[in-house]
């Protein structure tokens, strides 16, 4: 597919996904040398040892950007238990060991970070691709749960997160997960399982108060213009230096 390029040496292959690339900036600023929108390529993986592209790779918060060892080494270890942030302004960062899934189950992706849609306009849902930006859109503040949700079951962290966008509704998370607010500062809830705003006009954001119905919000199949899916860098998007490095999103650590 052709927004979907790999770049390899002989120890690492880095896939880039054009789709899903909202332009966040963190690779041109971890690893210069490798990624620079001014070349092209534009990835060039022969500047740096492998360890420091996987380093830079993990670094992406919407999953765009991946990496395979091919050299023997172990590749990207899951967070556990999955962290979820809301972005002000933003999309929702999601951080583990993501398996993202139709409302009937059918499989999309398993991820271990992704940046998903909370203003509702996204043209790639469930995930976000800067529409947020085009349009202006204000979150507000993160607020805390109207009730305290569910607490993960034992053991949950051990396995996957299940992440389902669920038809003209809500983003619905199961398995063990932290939420923070949009300066990582302050755990919002911990739970195994949350309903979460993707709608864009809940008054409790991020999570869900019902507000899809009031606005009849509909999802809607993933359509991209040509000039997305045919993009040779991230400079062919509108830059977003809002989302955080996933390895530095939380204060706590």
């Amino acid at each position: 597919m052709p927004h979907r390029r790999a770049y390899d040496t002989d120890a690492i292959r880095v896939h880039w996904d054009s789709v899903r690339c909202i332009h966040t900036g963190i690779c041109l600023r971890t690893l210069p040398d490798v990624f620079d929108v001014n070349r092209r390529p534009w990835v060039e993986l022969e500047r740096a040892d492998a360890d420091a592209v996987a380093d830079a790779v993990e670094r992406c918060p919407t999953g765009a950007l991946r990496y395979e060892r091919l050299d023997g080494a172990e590749g990207e270890a899951a967070q556990r238990p999955t962290l979820a942030m809301p972005i002000e302004d933003g999309p929702m960062l999601l951080v583990g060991d993501l398996d993202v899934r139709t409302p009937t189950g059918a499989p999309i992706t398993h991820e271990m970070r992704l940046t998903l849609c909370r203003c509702g306009k996204s043209h790639n849902q469930p995930f976000c691709d800067n529409s947020h930006l085009r349009r202006g859109w204000e979150s507000g503040p993160a607020q805390e749960p109207n009730s305290p949700p569910s607490a993960p079951s034992p053991g949950a962290s051990a396995g996957p997160t299940r992440v389902v966008p669920l038809l003209d509704a809500s983003l619905e998370l199961r398995g063990h997960i932290r939420l923070y607010d949009s300066d990582g500062r302050r755990v919002l809830a911990e739970a195994g399982r949350m309903l979460l705003c993707r709608c864009g006009n809940s008054a409790n954001k991020p999570f869900c108060d019902g507000s899809h119905k009031r606005v009849e919000f509909l999802t809607r199949e993933p359509e991209q213009p040509p000039d997305r899916l045919e993009a040779e860098s991230p400079a062919a998007f509108t830059p977003n230096s809002g989302v955080p490095d996933p390895r530095t999103a939380r204060a706590d650590d």
